[in-house]
């Protein structure tokens, strides 16, 4: 019971915090701040004490009478890992926001929507209902659009705008995707899902394409993406940290969820996915490298390493029976990029607070003599770009390895497309952490040096230490976690722990080759072609097609003009329709009074026909 009630606990925590941590700010922000940490610490604590009793087996706990069909709390070992994320990170990053928001204005409502969005997060991690599960979505959608336009200036406004409206898209098309699956099926419950959706036939795939559709806005999915260049700088550091280490795994979350619990790995869902994550990775690297911003790198990053995450998902169904080593590389792949993505917003967000800047082209040289700022986005690149000894290898080589797997299974020319495209996306990674890491942290520049020791105090250096012995660790002693994902991986029918040798001479030199290739295209590409002989950089994609500004916007912009075109017709109609009928019944009825009396009783005609016609429609829609 006491199980139980610590599931609970974990949710309503960060709940209680916002509003408690919001009064207490009024009075004193330090105070508040030293609650926040200490709500978060308690927060993983909690999590952690859970640990032992997941391994035995899954929590769960359902509550009647909550969201109309009950809430039903889940935690077993593959959602821990989510939950764990979910808690680590937010713990550091609470810890690192006391240093950064110090210049910031409206902290009290920052924090408080920073705790609502923990608590949405967690709840969509431990929903087993998946009505539950779409409440904390749309929640948490709201609760970090407040994060994204903290600034309130008007990038940050058109950010929020562009974020908002795609996430009330989504979550209206995922809405209707839940709609006809309880319609068809009349179950909610995700573990009891898969078997009622194999009787549907082929409106399983259109019931399947609403809801990835739906998650694969928060995963941010070619071509649902055009959020993710303009969001992840407009928000704080720490909200843009939290945004690509643990919001994005909430559309994987669901992605996963759609493709084996709810259409059981099927063949042709499974390899849309493997196309769309291999369009990310691709896509992402090569539009990372043209950018100057660091956050904006680091947000088509973070569409690129999400495209990783979506072909072990896809790859999951397609392997079918022996696809244990591309569910443990998706997940590994989940909490590794988790730990350096942050470490690496973290570190940018250093950069900021001293220069309230982050174009490459106005901060060359500035990280040369900031020794641990450094090595901290070092072990972050070495992270990022798979260098053996750090995690990033560990979850891309067991990623390959699927790939291969599946090329060994299939040998067609899909699967020989699907690891070059791996191989070059990996190889994009290197070049455009190359270019930041080269043209801030190596090249020379007199104005900026000096430690800046002052701007920078060590509670948001701690985050970044922990963060980079967690790489190193897991790099090191990459089977430290692996018992976690043994037991995670059974809730997908695997019952075979993976024997694996990462450290083979055959995977060594798979990584060394990428990253040579790698910087092969930073030569080439980045110094030679986008890098002027003034030392700065410039932006060809610029000018390249845009989703947004040559698709989105115009269909939106017509869609719009055409039916208010035709709306106004029709209103128009209805108004001279009620004109007309109301005239031929005054006439009819002998009423040609004069003064008030006619127009009361013209008034009323009209008002009569108007609820009719009202009336009617609705009866219409109800019948049909």
């Amino acid at each position: 019971m006491i199980y139980k009630m610590t599931l609970v606990g974990i949710l309503l925590l960060p709940s209680i915090a916002a509003p408690v941590g919001y009064i207490i700010g009024k009075k004193s922000e330090r105070n508040r701040d030293i609650f926040n940490v200490i709500a978060t610490g308690i927060e993983l604590l909690a999590v952690m004490l859970l640990y032992k009793e997941v391994m035995r087996g899954p929590i769960e706990l359902f509550i009647p009478d909550i969201m109309g069909t009950g809430m039903y709390l889940k935690l077993d070992a593959f959602r821990y890992i989510f939950v764990f994320i979910s808690a680590f990170i937010w713990f550091l990053t609470t810890i690192y926001s006391t240093q950064y928001l110090i210049k910031y204005k409206n902290r009290n409502r920052y924090y408080a929507f920073f705790m609502l969005t923990l608590a949405s997060t967690v709840g969509i991690f431990l929903s087993e209902n998946i009505l539950n599960l779409f409440t904390f979505f749309e929640i948490m959608s709201f609760t970090s659009y407040a994060l994204i336009i903290h600034d309130q200036d008007e990038y940050a406004l058109g950010a929020g705008k562009i974020y908002i409206g795609m996430a009330i898209a989504g979550g209206m098309v995922l809405l209707m995707g839940l709609f006809l699956l309880y319609e068809y099926t009349g179950v909610l419950n995700i573990s009891q899902l898969g078997k009622a959706v194999q009787q549907l036939g082929n409106m399983k795939y259109l019931i399947s394409f609403l809801i990835i559709v739906g998650f694969g806005v928060k995963a941010s999915i070619v071509p649902l993406h055009v959020w993710v260049p303009k969001v992840y700088p407009a928000a704080p550091t720490p909200a843009s940290a939290v945004l690509s280490g643990v919001l994005l795994k909430t559309g994987l979350f669901g992605m996963i969820i759609t493709t084996e619990n709810l259409m059981q790995g099927d063949f042709i869902v499974s390899s849309v996915i493997l196309g769309l994550g291999l369009a990310n990775m691709f896509l992402g690297g090569l539009l990372a490298i043209f950018q100057r911003n660091i956050k904006r790198i680091l947000a088509y990053s973070g569409m690129s390493q999400a495209g990783y995450i979506l072909v072990g998902i896809g790859l999951c169904g397609i392997l079918k029976e022996h696809k244990g080593v591309a569910l443990y590389g998706m997940l590994y792949h989940i909490i590794n990029h988790a730990i350096f993505k942050v470490l690496l917003f973290m570190g940018t967000g250093i950069i900021y607070m001293i220069l309230h800047e982050l174009s490459i082209n106005n901060i060359r040289g500035f990280g040369k003599h900031k020794n641990i700022l450094k090595g901290v986005f070092l072990i972050g690149l070495c992270a990022i770009i798979g260098m053996p000894g750090f995690n990033g290898f560990i979850s891309k080589t067991l990623l390959h390895e699927a790939i291969y797997e599946a090329h060994h299974l299939y040998n067609n020319a899909w699967m020989n497309l699907a690891e070059v495209i791996f191989t070059a996306s990996s190889s994009f990674t290197v070049a455009y952490m190359l270019k930041i890491f080269i043209t801030v942290f190596m090249e020379k520049n007199e104005a900026y040096r000096g430690q800046f020791r002052a701007h920078i105090k060590k509670r948001a250096l701690m985050p970044m230490v922990i963060l980079s012995i967690a790489v190193l660790y897991i790099g090191i002693q990459p089977k430290s976690i692996l018992f976690l994902i043994d037991k995670a991986v059974g809730s997908f029918g695997i019952t075979e722990a993976l024997e694996a040798n990462f450290y083979t001479f055959d995977n060594i030199k798979s990584s060394v080759v990428t990253i040579f290739i790698g910087i092969c295209i930073y030569m080439t590409l980045v110094r030679g072609y986008l890098r002027k002989e003034d030392g700065s950089y410039v932006n060809p994609s610029l000018n390249w097609f845009n989703l947004e500004r040559n698709v989105y916007v115009p269909i939106l912009q017509g869609t719009f003009t055409a039916t208010s075109a035709v709306f106004h017709v029709i209103d128009r109609g209805v108004v001279n329709f009620v004109h007309y009928i109301g005239g031929s019944i005054s006439q009819l009825g002998g009423m040609h009074l004069k003064g008030n009396v006619s127009k009361n009783m013209n008034s009323l005609m009209y008002s009569i026909f108007i609820v009719a016609a009202i009336l009617a429609v609705m009866l219409v829609l109800l019948v049909f």
